[in-house]
């Protein structure tokens, strides 16, 4: 794995803009996006709750019980990898 080559420029830029260095910049950078994906996800789990009117896990049960939907599987699975990726 090759290291990003460093820039004087970006060390200032960062300062300038209160990261304190590059490290403070990445960090906060990572911590936006991670936090805009739990929030994506949890957007996305609040839909499914609202469409169907329950959780994922009475979503779940109901699903092993009811006949086959391809509709509400494909919903169920999307509805899986959000909650998943919300936890």
């Amino acid at each position: 794995m090759t290291t990003p080559a460093y820039n004087e420029n970006l060390e200032q830029i960062a300062k300038e803009l209160d990261y304190g260095n590059i490290k403070g910049l990445i960090k906060d950078v990572l911590a936006t996006q991670i936090l805009a994906r739990i929030s994506n996800f949890s957007e996305e789990v609040e839909n499914f709750e609202a469409k169907y009117g329950m959780d994922y896990d009475s979503a779940n049960d109901g699903f092993e019980e009811a006949e086959e939907n391809c509709q509400k599987f494909d919903d169920l699975m999307a509805w899986r990898f959000a909650h998943e990726g919300g936890l």
